[in-house]
């Protein structure tokens, strides 16, 4: 029988427990240790999902000597981390985004190779078991535009309301969107962007800009269209449109909503325009199936027991990509949020 995987978790804080509880429960894991800046928040994640907790990273890849480490720390924090676990012959699991810069996984992504390790990182909305079915449809009937929203309320992170700590909120929440939109259509090239900050007695102290948009256009020759703010109470959208002839396409962490007017016409008469033909849209909804948490950690593993970065949803390098074009968007912004 093979020996388990011993599996290490860097930064215990939200987004990581939704690994930890996936980590704990699989077979052929060990959890074998978890470490970041504050010990009380490993020692507590320690306690519930197992492992031993650790105030220094070099000290758990020394005595615990794990085969894969999960990174979920906050955008500044990369850099030292993975270079440390690539020096250790580690292979690493990173949360996005891969940074608030783009020198830094630029280094990170050169030093991976050259060790030969296996890198995904957590884009979790490729996991999407719904987005199988959307792929086959617009393979069909291309896509003509795209939307990407992410329209929410302002996270309550010191690190994310400093652009130059959390890197602003097109490269940490909208990067869902872009990346999505990279799997769907390929590589885009920013066109324009925007970006503005307004006053707001709540986060007096703040960098990050508040309302974001992007223009790109796509090599396969669709227009892109993202927006983004936090300036909202609560989530308003998180979401990808894609538009075909005939056809609108929405993809939602939660499903996708296909609005179809193809097949059903009906003829109407009104006042101003007399007899017109109107399409009648015949709307389907598909739920979400799987946990895209769950497959993307498994798939990882998967690809480490077999040695084979195709396995991943998404690879270190693949994510640069995404990476790259957010902070692309967010240069082309000026690379400040303009005040107002």
């Amino acid at each position: 029988m093979a020996q388990p995987l011993r599996i290490a978790v860097i930064g215990p804080g939200f987004i990581a427990q939704r690994h930890l509880e996936v980590l704990s429960r699989e077979p052929g894991v060990e959890l074998v240790g978890i470490t970041g800046p504050r010990f009380e928040r490993a020692e507590g994640a320690a306690a519930h999902f197992g492992g031993r907790p650790y105030d220094s990273l070099e000290q758990m890849l020394d005595v615990e000597r794990p085969d894969a480490a999960w990174i979920c720390v906050p955008p500044d924090q990369h850099g030292t981390i993975e270079l440390a676990l690539v020096e250790r012959g580690v292979h690493l699991f990173v949360e996005k985004p891969l940074a608030a810069d783009l020198a830094t996984p630029v280094r990170i992504d050169a030093a991976i190779r050259e060790a030969g390790l296996i890198a995904g990182v957590a884009y979790h909305w490729r996991a999407m078991d719904t987005l199988a079915e959307v792929e086959e449809i617009i393979a069909g009937n291309p896509v003509r535009m795209l939307t990407g929203h992410w329209h929410d309320s302002l996270p309550d992170r010191a690190w994310w309301r400093d652009e130059s700590r959390g890197g602003g909120q097109m490269v940490e929440q909208a990067t869902h969107l872009v990346d999505l939109s990279r799997r769907l259509l390929g590589e885009a090239t920013v066109i324009a962007a925007t970006a503005d900050r307004h006053e707001n007695q709540d986060a007096a102290v703040m960098t990050t800009p508040d309302t974001s948009t992007a223009l790109l256009r796509y090599d396969a020759g669709p227009v892109g269209v993202f927006t983004a703010t936090c300036i909202l109470g609560g989530t308003s959208a998180q979401e990808v449109k894609l538009f075909a002839d005939h056809l609108a396409i929405t993809i939602r962490q939660q499903g996708v909503l296909y609005e179809d007017a193809r097949t059903k016409k009906v003829t109407v008469t009104d006042g101003f325009a007399g007899s017109r033909l109107w399409g009648v849209t015949a709307t389907r909804y598909v739920p979400t199936g799987n946990d895209p948490f769950l497959d993307e950690d498994r798939a990882f593993l998967d690809a480490i027991r077999h040695g084979d970065p195709s396995r991943l949803f998404s690879s270190y390098q693949d994510a640069l990509r995404t990476h790259g074009l957010t902070c692309a968007i967010r240069e082309a912004a000026g690379g400040h949020a303009a005040r107002s």
